[in-house]
């Protein structure tokens, strides 16, 4: 009789240990859903600060209307990091003839995008620019110079301007020498620029890490620092009415670059813009959602 007890007793603890096994898959499957930021997607990171999305799924609209009126010329879609992705060529860009204010009145800002490009021997390659009517320089861009021959890394500078600075309103951030990225393998890599108004500070981030970068690059200032230059503070942007991927304003029908200004003919995916200079863990968020598809 005492065995006929037993019975029931074990089969009350195997059903435990059943449900205690169900209950940990599930909280396992919710993790591995929310991954360690909390996200399960790549639009939930900073959603409120998204103020520009380009995801090229056979298009060129921002879906988030900031920028609007895109016409393509000579550019195609390719194989991207994560769906379609945008392709340029040597005489190919995206021109948009409407920018809002959420762009044109950015103060902070962060730039995220996929890129797929080579290094090059020779001339500057734009990835994109917001336009500026008065000056070649725009008012926010990123271009790609010659990196060493036969290396996968490539120089880069990464413009943002402050009309309103007492001196020095053209901000150019260069990572050349040992600040070049290595990206330039033809393969599909996660790069991030932003800037901190509030700290007037730089930071550049290649594949969710962050990259070490001495103070001269990451601070920036109005005027020389050694002679009472303040920090820069926010952005100010002037005459902000366009926006082009592939090409500066002189490579546009009735302009006239110079023998250096190249088209970018590299490719472009998931290109982001915010309102605001990301968490480190929001940029890791951001690259692992997207690599992951999502």
């Amino acid at each position: 009789m005492k065995k006929m007890k037993l019975f029931p007793l074990a089969v009350l603890f195997a059903a435990s240990a059943l449900t205690f096994t169900f209950t940990s898959c599930d909280e396992d499957n919710n993790d591995e859903d929310n991954n360690a930021s909390g996200y399960k997607a790549s639009d939930d990171v900073a959603s409120a600060n998204l103020v520009a999305k380009f995801s090229f799924e056979n298009n060129v609209d921002d879906t988030k209307g900031n920028i609007t009126g895109g016409t393509s010329s000579g550019t195609s879609f390719i194989a991207g990091a994560k769906g379609q992705a945008w392709k340029g060529n040597t005489n190919g860009y995206v021109l948009y003839t409407g920018v809002s204010s959420a762009i044109s009145g950015l103060q902070s800002v962060t730039i995220s995008s996929w890129v797929k490009t080579s290094s090059h021997t020779d001339g500057a390659e734009s990835w994109f620019q917001l336009l500026n009517d008065s000056n070649w320089i725009g008012n926010l861009f990123i271009l790609q110079e010659n990196g060493a021959a036969g290396s996968d890394s490539i120089r880069i500078k990464f413009t943002m301007n402050n009309w309103n600075a007492t001196a020095w309103k053209e901000q150019w951030t260069e990572l050349g020498g040992e600040n070049r990225i290595k990206i330039g393998n033809d393969e599909w890599h996660h790069v991030v620029c932003s800037y901190d108004a509030a700290t007037s500070k730089l930071a550049v981030y290649v594949d969710g890490d962050k990259r070490n970068l001495p103070a001269n690059v990451t601070d920036k200032y109005q005027d020389d620092p050694t002679k009472g230059g303040a920090p820069l503070g926010n952005l100010a942007f002037k005459n902000a009415t366009k926006f082009v991927f592939g090409c500066y304003k002189q490579n546009l029908p009735g302009g006239a670059p110079d023998s250096w200004m190249k088209n970018y003919d590299g490719g472009l995916d998931e290109f982001r813009i915010y309102s605001k200079a990301l968490a480190d863990a929001d940029v890791k968020a951001l690259y692992d959602l997207e690599k992951a598809g999502k």
